[in-house]
């Protein structure tokens, strides 16, 4: 009767509880004690206490130190072309022979592998490539200029690729290296030649005979006069630059017009600026040109079609500076239509006269190359309405039209160079051909000697090099700089992406400075930059930043006063702008470390390989580590110029002197920015508390600064490539400052598994300037404990409940599916709550919780989607079960980025559409009524490359390219481990997740529940679950010879029921008053020198809430409830 009784009180105790809320503030609590006990509160102490220096220098003295520095770097490159052009013009003259090797027959045996060229390559000389195209009797140029090119390397660091190529299609290229491309190559046909030989901008109408007797043979093996044609056109397009217009017409009785199908219908009428985008769609439709049976050629439907793209120039194109010009091709006379000449007259007269009209005839009719002269003089033009252009005409019989395709490509050597025929050009950027990778431009220079043109030099130089002072150009969160030149064309932004970076496969991202700086107030500093004027102003405007992976986290927007500086580059059309918040920024002071810094033990390189040192390795995880030292590790943004850091491997030479200078060994700095060096001692002081704080669940702990440093424990090598600012966590970490960030589970890249990281902003003295951030990585497995350590209900479903934890981009931190899997790939994307839970996720949409946020992103013409999880002001408190029909109830986990779900039951709501978690939101196209991660194309106007901001989205930030990859393992034969688990010596689950390497086995691979669970590894249990071949892992070790047999000489049935009965209860007495003694003390005399996170063993334990404490006044009791009734079956 007295356990009757007691079960009865038990259970009128428990009444009720569900009813009453989740506490999302419990949960911040707890990990507000592992903040500090990963050394996250103790850095920021740290910080508090360095003083600082206090910089000043004024928005125009750093607009000047960036002009002075671009303004010497154009003129070394300027130097570059006039060494070269001297010994063409006077040197030896051209010879028949050269001891120049072929490009192409150059053996990978002997060329090297540098990183600034990211080729092999052959420093000691040049190389040759000679266009398939080029004449017989070819020349080349003297050899000695592969000796200037040399030099020109040896003196100029931000040179790269020199070539120069003559106008008989050979080039030569320094330095050598293996060129697959040769056998279609030819220099002439690259924009660059041709906007250096042609400077003046261009309007260009392709005209394209197709009527029947264009399917007729040509001189050219295999090759139609109209396949002659389009490669011609081909060519034609391929010299054009993106400041060049060009429209294509095809005809026979009639003309026609790109249109229908996926050309943009401005093509139809409208000249498209020539953008890889444009030019690629135009190649499509020059190849579709076919011949046409049965059809006569009308010249004047063609020179309609022709004139009619002149009609509808874009507004802000200037055309008193543009050459406009028709290149007429076709192989006889008009069959129909009026006199073309005559046509050409009437509608020349419509623009002044201006365009000039160059005939190609593909054969040698005598009546053919009369009509044509004529078109090409225009000969009947009406001088009243201004002087006509000089125009050509050139025929090809069947023994020349070899040459056709590069006399075609070469139009423009034959237009006037308008008084620029000395001035350098430069190119727009675009992908550097030899290895794919990276932007660069090309600063190119006519060649002229008596006879006249001779050729084109060119050196490239990296976007991201000759613009360094630039791109890495930032003293504080909101400080930036950009370029334009004098169009308005973007150069460098910080919204561009990464020029350093961008591949073959993908388009230079070409636009007006007004997509990024929008604003009526920019508009009168862009028009005074475009125009080569200089200034300052000051006025509100938007700041975008990454909030994470911009496809899933997409960009915050933040409103500030910003300060405006410009000026000019002289010897040039380019502009340059900074941009401030704040004038005035502060650094650590060296001279004021703290004197208990040990100086000599401030810095071990990462790459210990290159310095040796007598630190003893172990093997954690699948990495070579010591526990002796905490290792460093710079990016490029830690050096003056970054690339000192990017274009060389590192030797032990360097890493020697930066060891010497960051122990003031020596005072002799080997590059390092000036807060480099306070960084690295500032950050010793996380080592110190690293290593006297021990944390067994953790994987690792770091923290990296904006000096471009990170620093490790256990000290650990990395990929040269890491870079923390292009990495997940802490962009992450930048968009919440002063948040406790848990980012979503991922596979570590250094050999951990699976981990979530938590990481927090650490932030300059009496400041909101974040200057690093602290973090440590956690196991999911570990974490997942920890969340049902403070919500017991969320690991059970005896209840009828389950837990979900979303971040505040709406993807899944925890939830109840992640803990049946244990395959790495179902971590490499984060899963999203719309996919996860849509039910839920149309619940939380309705309530105004999860809410779409749109931003453009130029670099793939898409506008993205993604979520923000916001609380309304009328429900901060969270969402409770009547909002959402008594099916689950979200709180917000109060100073970090997480809301807890509980959910009881799924949302009965009608579901329009489901998300697909297989595709990325670059490849789903949103859909009304359909709450997915998705993308909507821009529309702008492609033609114009244009366009429209007024009502648009911001802007996103620029995709950063993760260049960490993943570490491979170390070779660790012979290592001992670091730690030696003992995980099968833990008996309970909290002591089992004390260690990073255990795991509490609660199951079987095939699901059935184990009856005693155990600890053990992680490569024998995951997740909680075995794996097939380790299925037997916690059954109990075989009797032991002489054993009690249960058939004999064992207590009867009363007796043990007695027992048991008696122990039950007095079981549930000791226990409750163990928990109210425990209560009672614990808050009598608290000890805070109890660290359950770093040594969680027993008689530490980390605060159990029970779910009665989650709901209601009275402990335990529900749990005990339960336990007694499933005794007594």
């Amino acid at each position: 009767m007295l356990f009757v009784y007691i079960v009865y009180l038990l259970g009128t105790f428990s009444c009720g509880y569900a009813a009453e809320s989740i506490d999302g503030k419990k949960l911040a609590d707890e990990l507000k004690k592992i903040k500090k006990d990963i050394g996250v509160d103790h850095m920021q102490e740290q910080f508090n206490n360095f003083q600082y220096d206090i910089k000043s220098d004024t928005g125009t003295q750093l607009l000047n130190k960036i002009q002075s520095s671009l303004e010497t770097s154009l003129n070394d490159l300027n130097d570059v072309l006039d060494n070269v052009k001297s010994q063409i013009v006077t040197g030896t003259p051209d010879t028949q022979l050269t001891n120049l090797h072929r490009c192409c027959d150059l053996q990978d045996s002997d060329l090297t592998y540098l990183p600034e060229f990211q080729s092999k390559v052959d420093r000691s000389k040049a190389c040759v490539t000679i266009s398939p195209l080029s004449a017989n009797n070819l020349k080349y140029p003297t050899d000695q200029i592969s000796d200037v090119m040399k030099t020109n390397y040896e003196n100029n660091k931000n040179v790269l690729w020199q070539h120069y190529s003559t106008t008989e299609g050979v080039s030569v290229i320094y330095p050598a290296t293996k060129w697959e491309h040769c056998q279609v190559f030819d220099p002439r046909f690259k924009s660059s030649y041709a906007a250096a030989a042609s400077p003046t901008d261009k309007d260009v109408v392709l005209v394209i005979d197709a009527s029947a007797s264009m399917s007729q043979p040509t001189g050219v093996m295999d090759k139609t006069k109209i396949v002659l044609a389009k490669g011609a056109a081909n060519n034609v397009l391929q010299t054009l630059k993106p400041n060049d217009r060009v429209g294509i017409v095809r005809f026979h009785n009639n003309a026609y017009t790109p249109t229908g199908g996926t050309y943009s219908s401005c093509y139809e009428h409208q000249l498209a600026f020539a953008t890889k985008e444009n030019t690629d769609k135009l190649k499509g439709y020059i190849f579709s040109i076919e011949a046409v049976g049965n059809s006569e050629p009308n010249f004047e439907n063609a020179l309609l079609s022709a004139f009619e793209y002149y009609n509808s120039s874009h507004e802000d194109v200037q055309l008193a500076n543009r050459e406009q010009i028709i290149l007429f091709i076709t192989d006889g006379v008009s069959s129909s239509g009026n006199n073309p000449v005559q046509v050409i007259s009437n509608e020349n007269s419509k623009y002044g006269n201006k365009i000039a009209i160059f005939t190609y005839l593909l054969g040698q009719d005598e009546s053919a190359k009369t009509l044509l002269k004529s078109m090409a003089n225009q000969s009947l033009h009406n001088a009243s309405y201004g002087p006509k252009q000089i125009g050509r005409f050139e025929y090809f019989d069947h023994g020349n039209q070899t040459f056709f395709p590069t006399k075609l490509a070469t139009f423009y050597v034959h237009i006037p160079t308008g008084g620029q025929a000395d001035q350098s050009t430069y190119t727009v950027p675009y992908v550097d051909p030899f290895s794919g990778v990276g932007l660069i431009t090309s600063l190119c220079r006519r060649v002229q000697v008596s006879s006249g043109l001779h050729g084109v030099m060119c050196t490239d130089v990296k976007i991201s090099k000759l613009l360094t002072e630039i791109e890495y150009f930032s003293e504080d969160e909101f400080t930036y700089a950009f370029m334009i030149d004098g169009t308005g064309r973007t150069l460098m932004h910080p919204l561009l992406p990464n020029a350093a970076f961008v591949k073959s496969t993908e388009d230079p991202v070409l636009v007006d400075i007004g997509v990024f700086e929008r604003g009526d107030a920019a508009k009168s500093v862009i028009e005074s930059m475009k125009s080569g004027g200089t200034g300052s102003k000051s006025f509100t405007k938007f700041f975008t930043k990454p909030r994470g992976k911009l496809v899933n986290d997409g960009s915050s927007d933040t409103s500030r006063q910003a300060h405006f500086f410009w000026g000019s580059i002289l010897k040039s059309n380019f502009s340059v702008c900074v941009v401030f918040v704040n004038e005035s920024y502060a650094e650590i002071s060296e001279s004021k470390l703290p004197s208990d810094t040990n100086i000599d033990m401030v810095f071990m390189y990462h790459n210990r390989s290159l310095l040796t040192d007598n630190f003893p390795d172990c093997k954690f995880y699948k990495r070579r580590v010591t526990l002796d030292r905490s290792c460093v590790k710079f990016s490029q943004a830690a050096f003056e110029n970054p690339f000192q850091y990017l274009d060389r491997d590192e030797t032990a030479e360097d890493v020697s002197k930066y060891q010497g200078f960051l122990t003031k060994k020596n005072e002799i700095n080997p590059g390092f920015k000036s807060t480099l060096r306070s960084s690295v001692w500032a950050t010793y002081k996380a080592e110190e508390f690293w290593k006297s704080n021990k944390a067994r669940y953790v994987a690792w702990r770091y923290i990296a600064t904006k000096a471009g440093l990170i620093r490790i424990y256990p000290g650990v090598n990395l990929l040269k490539s890491y870079d923390h600012e292009k990495r997940g966590w802490w962009r992450q970490a930048m968009a919440h400052p002063g948040s406790m960030f848990v980012t979503t589970p991922y596979v570590d890249a250094w050999g951990s598994g699976i981990v979530l990281t938590f990481v927090h902003t650490i932030h300059k003295k009496g400041s909101n300037i974040v200057t690093a951030a602290s973090a440590a990585d956690f196991p999911l497995e570990y974490f997942n404990w920890f969340i049902t350590s403070v919500y017991p209900s969320c690991g059970s479903n005896s209840d009828g409940y389950s837990c979900i934890i979303i971040d505040d981009s709406g993807f899944v931190v925890m939830h109840p599916r992640l803990k049946e899997t244990s395959d790495e790939n179902a971590f490499k994307e984060p899963n999203h709550i719309t996919v996860e839970e849509p039910e839920i996720a149309n619940v939380l949409r309705s309530q105004g919780v999860l809410n779409p946020k749109s931003c453009q992103d130029y670099s793939t013409n898409k506008e993205l989607t993604s979520y923000r999880v916001t609380l309304p002001t009328i429900m901060s408190s969270g969402l409770d079960f009547a909002k959402t029909s008594n099916t689950f109830e979200l709180r917000p986990i109060t100073e970090t980025n997480l809301f807890i779900i509980r959910k009881k039951s799924k949302p009965n709501v009608p579901l329009t559409c489901t998300c697909d978690d297989s595709k990325s939101p670059d490849v789903v196209e949103c859909k009304s009524n359909c709450n997915c991660l998705c993308h909507t194309p821009i529309i702008y106007d492609v033609c114009a490359n244009s366009y429209s901001t007024e009502s648009a989205p911001f802007p996103c930030s620029a995709r950063l390219p993760d260049t960490s990859g993943v570490s491979e393992p170390d070779v660790t034969d012979g290592l001992g481990a670091c730690y030696i688990p003992t995980c099968h010596l833990k008996s309970g689950d909290q002591d089992c997740f004390s260690e990073a390497e255990c795991s509490w086995c609660k199951y079987t691979d095939t699901s059935q529940q184990i009856e005693t669970p155990c600890c053990r590894l992680k490569e024998e249990c995951t997740f909680g679950k075995t794996k097939s071949s380790t299925r037997d892992t916690c059954a109990p070790l075989p009797a032991t010879p002489g054993g009690s047999d249960k058939s004999s000489g064992g207590a009867d049935t009363s007796t043990i029921g007695g027992i048991i009965g008696g122990s039950i209860v007095f079981g549930i007495l000791l226990t409750l008053i163990i928990i109210f003694g425990r209560k009672y003390f614990r808050s009598k005399y608290p000890n805070d020198d109890v660290d359950p996170y770093l040594d969680a063993v027993p008689g530490h334990e980390l605060r159990q809430y029970t779910e009665k404490e989650e709901n209601c006044f009275f402990p335990f009791l529900f749990c005990s409830q339960l336990f007694l009734i499933q005794k007594s079956r």
